[in-house]
C-alpha cells in the first residue's frame, strides 16, 4: 500500500479526497432536498409517532 502512496503526493491526495468526500455530501444533501418525502426544510419538525405520521400522510394524500 505505500507504493501507492508514492506514486503521488500524499497531502495533495488528503486534500482531494476531502473536498470529494464535502462535495459529495453536499450533493447527497441537496438532492435529498429537492424529493417531497426527505426535505427536512420545508415539512417542519418530523412526527415522533407513527399513527400522527400516517395520519398527516393520509390527510395530504399520500399512499402511506
Amino acid at each position: 500500500m505505500y507504493k501507492l502512496w508514492l506514486l503521488t503526493k500524499p497531502g495533495e491526495t488528503l486534500v482531494a479526497i476531502f473536498i470529494l468526500q464535502v462535495a459529495l455530501g453536499l450533493l447527497i444533501h441537496g438532492l435529498l432536498l429537492t424529493t417531497t418525502d426527505l426535505n427536512w426544510w420545508e415539512d417542519g419538525r418530523p412526527i415522533p409517532f407513527p399513527e400522527a405520521a400516517a395520519y398527516e400522510r393520509s390527510q395530504a394524500g399520500l399512499p402511506y
